[in-house]
């Protein structure tokens, strides 16, 4: 119980400039610190961007993917109060950016922000109440939907992306921590912490169905191809493989030196599967790898130093870069699919977390964060 309380605070909660909240097994625990306000620097449009979301800085740093440069940052904050952004998506149509915002005081209710990616500019604030510990987003592949993770209340809210109102909530059980999603052909893949499960939601029928894991289930991928799912486990140190016609698990041991995976994403022609090992959950060490699944191989076939905690990754519609936030380095490192090497590091704003690709074509294949 432990280790799964000291995940779900490093995971939902970061010590930031303004407040900390923490929400584990309904206790609050609230730390105060001084609040600083970050304004927009030389804010430019890109077609090809990658936006950050920059946790403890009350941010989202916009990185020009052609250049690997970021080129502004995105102030959340709204009447005085910092909003820590956990997750970041990109609509697959390219139109609209999505964020999952925590309040740094008490008593606000907790936000989706979606920005205009043509001006950066923030569009809309969906208040989805207090108490909620609001984690991943994403939307469905016709940009019609936006799924959240709510945390603490055990759940997945269903945003109509139009008319940007919540419209449906998905209750997967008490005790089941959500914190990782993701979206494939009419199903959601929801990462269980708590439960160390897997559920597959129905969002036509709302019929959903679990697998048991065996370990504290961080993030989910589910491959191009609709093959196979995977979800990282962090405290077992292993990938597990979800057939999706049979239903079956398998488990991939992640090297020796793996000190708890988070984030993972799979190449847009499901051969590969890029998994951050951050390690750094209570007295384990920080780790600065990130290891490349060979899915038809089902192994470990590369690991890559990236830069301290590696976190959240994205792989960009071609299938050529790879973008990981290092959440103690402040950095985002690109890396290069063709030679497996890091090819540039981007300097972002504080801890940086979840992160996606925006391309003058539309967003990453399925919605995937």
């Amino acid at each position: 119980m432990k280790n799964l309380i000291s995940l779900a605070k490093e995971l939902l909660g970061k010590s930031a400039t303004g407040y900390t909240i923490y929400s584990v097994a309904g206790i609050l625990i609230i730390s105060v610190f001084s609040l600083i306000s970050c304004s927009n620097e030389n804010e430019e449009t890109v077609t090809d961007a990658v936006y950050v979301a920059d946790e403890n800085g009350g941010t989202v740093s916009v990185i020009d993917a052609l250049k690997n440069k970021k080129v502004t940052a995105i102030d959340l904050t709204e009447n005085s109060v910092m909003f820590m952004p956990h997750n970041v998506q990109v609509a697959p149509d390219g139109n609209s950016v999505w964020v999952t915002g925590m309040p740094m005081s008490e008593n606000v209710s907790e936000q989706v922000i979606v920005i205009n990616p043509e001006t950066n500019k923030i569009i809309k604030r969906i208040n989805l109440g207090t108490e909620q510990h609001l984690a991943h987003v994403v939307l469905d592949s016709e940009s019609a939907f936006a799924f959240v993770i709510a945390n603490e209340s055990n759940q997945v809210i269903k945003i109509n992306a139009k008319s940007l109102q919540e419209v449906l909530r998905y209750d997967l059980g008490a005790d089941h921590e959500p914190h990782g999603i993701r979206y494939h052909n009419g199903k959601l893949f929801v990462a269980n912490m708590g439960a160390k499960s897997v559920s597959i939601v129905d969002v036509a029928t709302s019929l959903i169905d679990e697998i048991p894991l065996g370990g504290i289930a961080v993030q989910t991928a589910v491959l191009p191809d609709g093959s196979f799912a995977f979800v990282s486990l962090y405290d077992t140190k292993e990938v597990a493989r979800i057939d999706l016609q049979t239903k079956t698990v398998t488990k991939i041991s992640l090297p020796a030196e793996a000190k708890g995976p988070i984030q993972l994403y799979p190449t847009p022609n499901s051969k590969l599967l890029y998994v951050c090992d951050q390690g750094g959950i209570g007295d384990d060490p920080v780790s600065d790898k990130v290891f490349v699944i060979d899915v038809n191989a089902n192994s470990v076939t590369a690991t890559i130093t990236a830069g301290s905690k590696t976190h959240g990754v994205v792989v960009n519609n071609t299938g050529t870069k790879v973008y990981v936030t290092n959440s103690d380095g402040n950095t985002v490192s690109v890396i290069d699919v063709a030679t497996q090497k890091v090819t540039g590091t981007v300097g972002v704003g504080l801890a940086p977390n979840g992160i996606a690709c925006r391309h003058s074509m539309g967003s990453t294949f399925e919605g995937m964060p």
